[in-house]
């Protein structure tokens, strides 16, 4: 009997001591889900916090994108209040014959940076008369951020003899390709008739006026202003597209000397085989201008006939320029078929070009291949 009285409480105790392990046991799963209940509260306010600050610092981003102003720029001779508001015309499309002269040249640029962003308005054709209005306010982004011209193509020049006698830059603009005239020892007579540029070109190269090695005058390739048989050699450095080939090769044969030449420059990114070209053509194709050609060159081949009638030599000369993001956009900013800074695809382009920089930017710059194209001749038909 006492053996039952024994084995029935020892089961009593079993039970006892289940029910208190299950009782222990759910207050530590109480103790964890309210743990987990708690973790999950704090998680799903971080997470919301991260969402919501996700969403507003997205939408200053786009504000502050679209709505940046041109930026300014600080180029020697131009007054540190000027503005962007256009771009002048890097590789401009060849006017219809019967244009006016005309002018555009490019420039070595200044050794700092250039904060721009800008881009060019469309190009073509227009009466002849607007043509130098198109370069109104243009003159401190083309000079700051176009492109210069190899050296080697002004020891070319020097050892030919062509600089012997005095020169005539025709559509002159700033005075970029001038630029490279005086330093290979050329007495200089600039023609540009467009006056920003014109005043640009006296403020960068004052001290050859002083000196008395350049002149600047105001004119076309069809009325220059120059006397006759004053010059030796005639130049137009990324102009002579705007030139209408008769009245223009008759003031050359007046104010050119006897066995005088003419020397046509183009400075042209197109059909160079560098990463970055490419890059650069496909970002800013879809914001060309309408009816803007897609060629290979900016180069009229099909009018040198008409202006060089007496014959012509070609040479080519190779270059590199490095661009940094601020003078990439200035360099865009400088042609006449794309986006102006004010104009509505303006913003989008430039986040374009941004984004090709990123890709290519090496040490916060990215390299950009030209090629000089040069044409001497004459425009003394040949007697045959």
């Amino acid at each position: 009997m006492s053996r039952v009285i024994l084995a029935l409480l020892g089961v009593i105790l079993l039970a006892v001591v289940a029910l208190a392990l299950l009782w222990l046991l759910g207050q530590v799963m109480v103790g964890v889900g309210a743990f987990v209940v708690g973790t999950a509260a704090v998680l799903s306010r971080l997470l919301w916090f991260l969402i919501v600050t996700g969403v507003l610092s997205g939408l200053v981003y786009f504000v502050a994108s679209a709505w940046r102003p041109a930026a300014r720029i600080a180029t020697p001779g131009v007054p540190s209040g000027v503005r962007l508001d256009t771009a002048a015309t890097a590789f401009a499309v060849p006017a219809p014959a019967g244009g006016p002269a005309q002018s555009t040249a490019q420039g070595r640029p200044p050794e700092h940076a250039v904060p721009v962003s800008a881009a060019p308005a469309a190009a073509p054709a227009g009466p002849a008369a607007d043509h130098p209005a198109r370069f109104d306010g243009r003159a401190g982004v083309y000079a700051a951020a176009r492109p210069g011209y190899p050296e080697d193509l002004g020891t070319w020049l020097e050892d030919a003899g062509l600089l012997d006698a005095p020169v005539a830059d025709i559509g002159a603009g700033t005075g970029l390709f001038t630029r490279l005239l005086l330093a290979s020892g050329a007495t200089v007579q600039a023609v540009e008739p467009n006056p920003d540029m014109r005043a640009q070109l006296l403020t960068a190269l004052a001290d050859a006026v002083q000196a008395g090695r350049l002149t600047v005058h105001g004119g076309t390739s069809e009325a220059t202003g120059l006397a006759d048989a004053a010059v030796g050699l005639i130049t137009a450095a990324q102009a002579a597209h705007w030139f209408d080939p008769e009245p223009t090769v008759a003031e050359f044969r007046r104010v050119l000397r006897p066995g005088g030449r003419v020397l046509l420059v183009w400075n042209d990114w197109r059909g160079v085989e560098r990463p970055f070209n490419r890059a650069y053509g496909e970002a800013i194709r879809p914001f060309l201008a309408a009816g803007t050609p897609d060629v290979a060159t900016r180069v009229p081949e099909d009018r040198l006939p008409a202006l060089l009638p007496g014959g012509f030599e070609r040479r080519e000369f190779t270059h590199e320029v490095t661009l940094t993001r601020e003078r990439l956009h200035a360099l865009a900013a400088s042609v006449s078929y794309l986006p102006g800074p004010y104009d509505a695809g303006y913003p989008a382009m430039t986040r374009a070009l941004d984004d090709v920089f990123d890709i290519y930017a090496l040490r916060d710059s990215v390299t950009f291949g030209y090629r000089t194209h040069a044409f001497l001749g004459s425009v003394e038909e040949s007697v045959t």
